[in-house]
Protein backbone atom coordinates (compact mmCIF):
# COMPACT_ATOMS: atom_id res chain seq x y z
CA UNK A 1 0.00 0.00 0.00
CA UNK A 2 1.74 3.44 -1.60
CA UNK A 3 -0.70 5.40 -2.43
CA UNK A 4 -4.00 7.19 -0.87
CA UNK A 5 -6.09 5.85 -3.85
CA UNK A 6 -4.66 2.44 -3.22
CA UNK A 7 -6.48 3.09 0.36
CA UNK A 8 -9.95 3.35 -1.29
CA UNK A 9 -9.55 0.77 -3.27
CA UNK A 10 -8.51 -1.80 -0.45
CA UNK A 11 -12.19 -0.50 0.73
CA UNK A 12 -13.79 -1.36 -2.63
CA UNK A 13 -14.07 2.42 -3.70
CA UNK A 14 -15.24 5.80 -1.77
CA UNK A 15 -18.63 4.99 -0.90
CA UNK A 16 -17.12 2.01 1.38
CA UNK A 17 -14.08 3.51 2.92
CA UNK A 18 -16.87 6.30 3.83
CA UNK A 19 -19.61 3.71 5.42
CA UNK A 20 -16.34 2.36 7.22
CA UNK A 21 -15.34 5.31 8.45
CA UNK A 22 -18.75 6.64 9.65
CA UNK A 23 -17.79 9.95 6.76
CA UNK A 24 -20.43 11.22 5.12
CA UNK A 25 -19.35 10.71 0.86
CA UNK A 26 -18.67 13.74 -0.16
CA UNK A 27 -16.37 14.01 3.07
CA UNK A 28 -14.11 10.53 1.82
CA UNK A 29 -14.51 12.07 -1.59
CA UNK A 30 -12.74 15.61 -1.18
CA UNK A 31 -9.99 13.41 0.58
CA UNK A 32 -9.56 11.23 -2.28
CA UNK A 33 -9.51 14.40 -4.43
CA UNK A 34 -6.63 15.56 -2.41
CA UNK A 35 -4.63 12.38 -1.71
CA UNK A 36 -4.78 13.18 1.78
CA UNK A 37 -6.52 11.74 4.90
CA UNK A 38 -6.30 14.09 8.12
CA UNK A 39 -4.86 12.34 11.13
CA UNK A 40 -7.77 12.41 13.16
CA UNK A 41 -9.31 9.96 10.94
CA UNK A 42 -6.22 7.39 11.14
CA UNK A 43 -7.16 5.37 14.20
CA UNK A 44 -10.94 4.81 12.82
CA UNK A 45 -8.99 3.71 9.62
CA UNK A 46 -6.17 1.58 11.11
CA UNK A 47 -9.27 -0.04 13.09
CA UNK A 48 -11.73 -0.27 9.71
CA UNK A 49 -8.70 -2.00 8.02
CA UNK A 50 -7.58 -4.52 10.64
CA UNK A 51 -11.62 -5.50 11.29
CA UNK A 52 -11.55 -6.24 7.07
CA UNK A 53 -8.70 -7.78 6.64
CA UNK A 54 -7.09 -5.53 4.92
CA UNK A 55 -3.20 -5.45 4.36
CA UNK A 56 -0.68 -2.57 4.52
CA UNK A 57 -2.73 -0.06 6.39
CA UNK A 58 -1.15 0.83 9.56
CA UNK A 59 0.06 4.35 11.54
CA UNK A 60 3.93 3.90 9.75
CA UNK A 61 2.46 3.56 5.79
CA UNK A 62 -0.51 6.42 6.34
CA UNK A 63 2.73 8.75 7.34
CA UNK A 64 4.63 7.54 4.16
CA UNK A 65 1.71 7.79 2.08
CA UNK A 66 1.44 11.81 3.19
CA UNK A 67 4.91 12.62 3.09
CA UNK A 68 6.08 14.61 -0.06
CA UNK A 69 8.62 13.10 -2.05
CA UNK A 70 12.29 14.99 -1.83
CA UNK A 71 11.37 16.77 -5.55
CA UNK A 72 8.33 18.09 -4.68
CA UNK A 73 9.02 19.48 -0.98
CA UNK A 74 9.89 22.86 -0.64
CA UNK A 75 13.23 23.83 -1.00
CA UNK A 76 12.88 26.82 1.82
CA UNK A 77 12.14 23.61 4.39
CA UNK A 78 14.51 21.36 2.56
CA UNK A 79 17.71 23.06 3.61
CA UNK A 80 19.86 21.87 6.52
CA UNK A 81 20.10 23.95 9.15
CA UNK A 82 23.58 24.62 10.76
CA UNK A 83 24.31 25.19 14.26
Amino acid sequence: MNTIDEVFAAFSGTSAFAAALGLNLSTASEMRRRSSIPVRYWPKLVDAARERAIDGITFDTLVAMHVPAPETQNPMFSEQVNS
